[in-house]
C-alpha cells in the first residue's frame, strides 16, 4: 500500500515545477484558464524593493502590475530572468532590471492567447 500511495505522488511532485512557498512575491490573482493558475517571473534580481517603483505615471508599483494585472509571481535570486507562462512554456527575458523586466514581460504576455485580454484590461485603468 505504502509503494502504491508512492507512486501516486510521483506525478504530482514530477509536475510541480515551483512550490508556492518558495516563491518571493506570489500572485496577487490567480487564472482559471490553465492547470497552473499564474505566471512566474525568474530573475536574477534579489531585492524586492526593485520592483516597488511605480509603473510609468501610475500610481501602481511594478510589482503589483505583474502580480496583480498580469497573473505573475515572482521569483527573486535566480540564474537567470525567465517567464514561465501559465501552459509551463519558458522565455528567455534579455532585460536585466525591474523596470525593463516588467516592460518585457509585459510585452511578451499581450501577445498571447489570454494574455491578450489582460493586457487590453490593464490599458483601461493604466
Amino acid at each position: 500500500m505504502k509503494i502504491f500511495f508512492l507512486l501516486f505522488l510521483i506525478p504530482y511532485f514530477a509536475f510541480t515545477q515551483y512550490p508556492s512557498d518558495s516563491l518571493d512575491l506570489l500572485a496577487l490573482r490567480e487564472s482559471d484558464n490553465f492547470s497552473k493558475p499564474y505566471r512566474i517571473l525568474k530573475t536574477t534580481l534579489i531585492d524586492e524593493s526593485l520592483f516597488k517603483i511605480n509603473y510609468g505615471e501610475t500610481k501602481m508599483t511594478l510589482d503589483y502590475v505583474l502580480r496583480y494585472h498580469f497573473y505573475t509571481a515572482i521569483d527573486l535570486n535566480a540564474k537567470k530572468n525567465q517567464l514561465i507562462s501559465m501552459d509551463g512554456t519558458t522565455f528567455d527575458l534579455s532585460s536585466k532590471n525591474a523596470k525593463e523586466i516588467t516592460d518585457e514581460l509585459i510585452l511578451l504576455v499581450s501577445k498571447m492567447y489570454f494574455g491578450k485580454k489582460e493586457f487590453k484590461n490593464f490599458k483601461k485603468v493604466n
